[in-house]
């Protein structure tokens, strides 16, 4: 359970770095973030939304070429 409050800290930083223009500051952080978000439990409804969000595109261009 300790990836949720990195992917705050992970967050906070990431919006520092970018408030001070820091690229590389921000590229790392959000690294750590996305990993944090990746080992959580949260992971598995994030991939839901995304397959469900592909599923719907697939869909959606399925309809338009009749």
């Amino acid at each position: 359970m300790i990836s949720l409050p990195l992917f705050l800290l992970a967050g906070g930083a990431t919006w520092l770095f970018w408030r001070s223009d820091m690229r590389a500051g921000v590229l790392i952080a959000a690294l750590i973030c996305g990993y944090a978000l990746a080992t959580s439990p949260l992971s598995s409804a994030i991939d839901g939304m995304g397959h469900g969000i592909g599923t719907a595109i697939s869909n959606a261009n399925a309809d338009d070429s009749k």
